[in-house]
C-alpha cells in the first residue's frame, strides 16, 4: 500500500482500542508556513521547555489561529464525524466524572473552550528521542515539520531483532497501549519520512506515545507539539486522573 492509499489530505482516524481514536491529517499550505513563521520567532526567543535533553522551545500562536484550525478541521460533524463524535464523547466522560467529585464544578451555566494548553517546538539530532510518555490536557497533538530521513532507510540500519519487531520502529513515531486482557502492550507506529512533513496527529492526551532515534541523517528533525484543554476562568476539564508529563 502507498504512501497516499494509507494517508490522504482528507485525514485518517487511527483505531488504537475500541475506546480510544487518533486522526491523522495534513495541514493546509497557509497553516504550514505559518507555523513555520512562528518557529522563527521562538529561535529567537529561546525559550526553552524544561525536561528534554535536546532545544525545546515554547512556541507563541500570534494569531490564535492553531486552535481554531484543529476545531474546524476535526470537531465538525459534517466533514469529519468520527472525530466530532469521539471528541465530545471524551467531553462527556471525563466531565461526568469530574460532576460525581465536584458538583458544583460547572454551576453558573460556565461554558467550556477549547484552548490551547501548552505549544512548542522539538529540535532532535541523530541518535536523540522522546521516551515513552503522555501529556497534561484533553487532547494532544504532533505537526511534523521537517524529517530528515525516511522509515525505510532507517530499517535497513537492521537495529532491532526482527524476531521481536515485525517492522524495524527506528525513526518513527509509535502510540502504546495496554491489551487489556493481559499484561502485554500493543503499539501503533506512524512511519517517518519527507512525505510526513507538514501531517498532524491529534490524539487523547493520556495516550502513551514515543519517537525513536533516527541514524541516517545529520540534519535536525522538527517537529511541533501541543495540548489542549476546554477551560472556562479558571476550570479546565481534561483527561482525568489528573496526572502531569512535562515531556
Amino acid at each position: 500500500m502507498s504512501f497516499t492509499d494509507t494517508y490522504n489530505s482528507k485525514g485518517s482516524d487511527i483505531y488504537i482500542d475500541p475506546e480510544t481514536t487518533a486522526h491523522l491529517f495534513k495541514l493546509s499550505q497557509s497553516m504550514f508556513d505559518y507555523l513555520w513563521d512562528c518557529i522563527d520567532v521562538a529561535k529567537e526567543k529561546k525559550i526553552s521547555k524544561p525536561g528534554t535533553g535536546f532545544p525545546v522551545y515554547e512556541l507563541e500562536d500570534s494569531q490564535n489561529l492553531i486552535i481554531k484550525y484543529l476545531m474546524n478541521t476535526l470537531h465538525n460533524e459534517k466533514d469529519n464525524p468520527n472525530m466530532f463524535n469521539f471528541i465530545n464523547r471524551e467531553l462527556k466522560k471525563n466531565m461526568d466524572v469530574i460532576s460525581k467529585l465536584n458538583s458544583k464544578f460547572f454551576e453558573n451555566h460556565t461554558e467550556f473552550k477549547p484552548r490551547l494548553n501548552g505549544l512548542w517546538v522539538n529540535f532532535q539530532k541523530k541518535g536523540e528521542f522522546q521516551p515513552v510518555h503522555f501529556h497534561d490536557g484533553m487532547f494532544s497533538f504532533v505537526i511534523w515539520m521537517d524529517i530528515p530521513y525516511h522509515w525505510k532507510d532507517e530499517a535497513k540500519l537492521n537495529l532491532t531483532r526482527p524476531s521481536v519487531d515485525l517492522m524495524s520502529p527506528t525513526g518513527n513515531f509509535s502510540f502504546l497501549y495496554s491489551n487489556g486482557s493481559d499484561r502485554s502492550i500493543s503499539s501503533h507506529t506512524i512511519e517517518m519520512s519527507p512525505e510526513m512533513n507538514g501531517y498532524c496527529c491529534f490524539f487523547p492526551s493520556d495516550l502513551s506515545h514515543m519517537v525513536y532515534p533516527f541514524y541516517t541523517s545529520d540534519k535536525e528533525r522538527i517537529s511541533i507539539s501541543g495540548n489542549i484543554v476546554w477551560k472556562e476562568n479558571h476550570k479546565e476539564v481534561k483527561q482525568l486522573p489528573f496526572i502531569v508529563s512535562n515531556t
